[in-house]
């Protein structure tokens, strides 16, 4: 097995109080998302952000 294949194969790292996915990072995580924080958080990549212009799934 490749590097890059374990690391794609992990789950995603989520919030401990809502279980929505948390934006990758470098080096640390907190548990909690930004949100249920109460924080404006601006995400570095469009991942899992819903654009305005299309309706959710």
């Amino acid at each position: 097995m490749r590097t890059s294949e374990f690391y794609e194969s992990l789950p995603a790292k989520c919030c401990s109080q809502c279980n929505e996915p948390l934006e990758e990072l470098a080096d640390c995580y907190s548990p909690t998302c930004p949100k249920c924080r109460g924080l404006t958080f601006y995400p570095l990549s469009p991942v899992n952000v819903a654009r305005p212009d299309t309706p959710e799934p």
